[in-house]
């Protein structure tokens, strides 16, 4: 199970490499569109076996118009005025299928359809803004090296837990959500996360900008470690709730979309926002 995890990873971990030599920028916004749309998807399909019933096809067509508008936007990383129109439009329609409906609608497909539309596409649309708008500012791939230096830090905290927790894992962290989760595994995301940081950061040292200092990345990266688990659990919680082991079964050793994105969901954006605003201001 975790060598084929981890092999997984590293495909993966190629997959993105060849997307982002052969197409540039636009082929790691396609990937995070796409991951996104899949994850939300996912997220969905587990609600429905909580016994919700999310408006899917709107709510991830929603889901996409707001990733895409976020390409091309102009405005800061945190103003979400952008959003604003496909979101209101997005209401107002699943408020008339709620009128027209009956009162229980309003919690099996208002609720959790919105929740969906929050929890996924607009946590990435954030590490989307802080492309588009440095990409613009400084006309090179720094924003998207600071982002994908995120993704590794946190998929390599993932790693760091997986080996370490099952291998010297005893302490239960959060046994409700994640009876596998221990605070050994912790320490091996934190030390994970935080070497991976370094080696990165080293490897691309013509390219890093001077802002971002050594004591800055292992702070960073140790935050980035912690989000990332909470991201995690939240998402074993989900699928507790829903009876499931994975949320699907498209990745060996992984599960699904969801599975392989989970911990991304809170930690992308927080660490791109920790950076933007206490890294390169």
């Amino acid at each position: 199970m975790m060598r084929s995890r981890i092999s997984s990873t590293l495909i993966l971990f190629a997959i993105v490499a060849w997307m982002l030599n052969t197409m540039g920028l636009w082929g790691g916004i396609l990937l995070l569109i796409l991951c996104s749309t899949l994850t939300q998807w996912e997220l969905y399909q587990l609600m429905e076996k909580m016994g919700w019933k999310p408006h899917k096809k709107s709510a991830v067509i929603c889901g996409i118009m707001i990733l895409l508008k976020s390409c091309f936007v102009r405005d800061g990383i945190i103003d979400l005025n952008y959003a604003l129109s496909a979101f209101v439009f997005m209401i107002t329609i699943f408020a008339i299928v709620t009128v027209m409906g009956k009162p229980e609608d309003l919690k099996n497909i208002f609720l959790p359809t919105i929740f969906g539309i929050l929890y996924v596409p607009v946590m990435f649309c954030i590490p989307l803004l802080f492309i588009n708008k440095l990409s613009l500012i400084t006309g090179s791939h720094l924003p998207l090296t600071l982002v994908l230096w995120i993704i590794t830090v946190a998929k390599f905290s993932d790693i760091g837990g997986l080996v370490i927790g099952s291998r010297w894992g005893r302490h239960k962290l959060a046994p409700l959500f994640s009876p596998a989760k221990t605070y050994e595994g912790l320490l091996g995301s934190l030390l994970f996360s935080i070497a991976i940081a370094y080696i990165f950061a080293f490897c691309c040292a013509q390219h890093w900008p001077s802002s971002f200092s050594k004591i800055k990345i292992g702070i960073v990266s140790a935050f980035i470690a912690v989000i990332a688990l909470i991201s995690d659990l939240i998402e074993s919680g989900l699928k507790r709730l829903a009876g499931a082991k994975d949320s699907g079964h498209s990745i060996p050793g992984i599960g699904g979309m969801f599975d392989l994105m989970d911990s991304l969901i809170l930690s992308l954006p927080m660490g791109v926002i920790i950076i933007h605003e206490f890294v390169l201001s």
